[in-house]
């Protein structure tokens, strides 16, 4: 007698796993921007600076992951996207602490400026960078981007959220060979434009660009496609531990090449992407819940700072900048002390920053969201 399948279901399950994830790739970001400069001993270590050099890769995890939970969440029901009510949700989602964090990072700027130029010239040179900032184009006019610097990936996303509900709809139409050929496609034919772009465009145009960075996004779109289609066939029954340990094992192998070639590889196709197929392996393997590695990442407290990762992203610049012109950047023993307040200060602006404001933004604007908190988080 053969078992029925599951019946397929259109609510996203909540997956912690990659909640707490998004932390750990936060905290390489932090690590990226500040550890080397501040404690420079640990360069004596030679793994560290290698695999800290390179942690701006952390970001096209968030891009990938981005589209990913997009897909789970807007898709999965095979129905219309409402344009207003996502664009809706998406802006109480990142706007409110994007405007805060720049803000208070602005006086940096400001205060960087007048040593040079005096009050007037100083004011008068750090308003079109805050223009630019505020209107989130500091992507496209790399000149510009001068306040708050790891926000130039929130301007990426923005372009994301445009094309959603249409690159979207188009992904999730796909199916069997078609689903994976064009998955292919638009992996290679993304690395292909980064190759290109380093060819025949000076790096200071282009570093960063929105465009190139579609295809990673759309990749997680093509994932999430991809297991809705094997849940829908197989029903919710786990995954094999072992296929999720030959995926985890990939992962790290991926990851330990680029580390050790990285000489050998343009810097360009590192920072835009060439890491995706190590992030889908990891983003499968832990969107399992059931699986050992996801339950390892998914208790409360790693979940809380999972959810506080965007805070983190976004604050510990500012937090740096005041650590400089307090001169502790150069007391190396106090760099964790640094990084307890990033954390601290992440957790209490989701609290008491991002929920409160998402929730006024929304109530003003008369709609609901169909994210939970959680899975905003992840696609921020």
């Amino acid at each position: 007698m053969t078992q029925a399948k599951a019946a397929p279901s259109h609510q996203p399950e909540k997956i912690h796993a990659l909640t707490s994830l998004r932390f750990f790739a936060a905290l390489i970001v932090v690590f990226f921007h500040t550890l080397l400069i501040t404690v420079p001993s640990i360069a004596t270590v030679r793994i560290i600076p290698r695999t800290v050099s390179i942690g701006y890769v952390s970001v096209s995890f968030f891009f990938l992951l981005s589209g990913y939970i997009l897909g789970m969440v807007y898709l999965r029901s095979e129905r219309p996207i409402n344009k207003g009510k996502f664009y809706a949700a998406r802006f109480a989602r990142i706007y409110p602490l994007y405007l805060l964090t720049l803000l208070a990072d602005t006086p940096d700027l400001l205060l960087s400026l007048r040593e040079k130029l005096g009050w007037a010239g100083a004011v008068s040179k750090t308003a079109k960078p805050l223009i630019v900032h505020i209107v989130m184009l500091q992507s496209w006019i790399l000149g510009l981007r001068r306040i708050d610097g790891p926000n130039w990936s929130l301007s990426v996303e923005v372009i994301f959220y445009l094309l959603f509900p249409f690159i979207g709809i188009l992904i999730w139409r796909l199916k069997g060979w078609q689903l994976w050929a064009s998955a292919i496609l638009v992996g290679v034919g993304g690395q292909l434009l980064v190759y290109w772009t380093t060819l025949h465009v000076a790096d200071y145009a282009i570093r960063d660009n929105p465009i190139l960075h579609v295809s990673t996004f759309a990749l997680g779109i093509f994932l999430a496609r991809w297991q809705c289609l094997q849940r829908d066939r197989w029903g919710s029954s786990p995954r094999r531990g072992s296929s999720i340990a030959i995926a985890l094992i990939l992962a790290v192998i991926g990851f330990a090449a680029l580390v050790h070639w990285q000489q050998l590889i343009p810097e360009a196709s590192i920072r835009d992407g060439i890491l995706a197929p190590v992030f889908l392996l990891i983003i499968w393997a832990f969107s399992a819940n059931q699986s050992l590695p996801a339950r390892l990442v998914s208790p409360k407290w790693l979940v809380i700072l999972g959810e506080a990762s965007y805070g983190l992203y976004l604050i510990h610049m500012p937090v740096y900048h005041v650590w400089e012109r307090l001169h502790l950047r150069a007391i190396p023993a106090l760099y964790p002390v640094y990084l307890a307040i990033c954390i601290g200060l992440s957790v209490l602006s989701f609290y008491f920053v991002e929920t409160p404001a998402r929730k006024w933004i929304l109530r003003k604007l008369q709609t609901r969201s169909k994210e939970t908190m959680e899975a905003a988080s992840d696609a921020q």
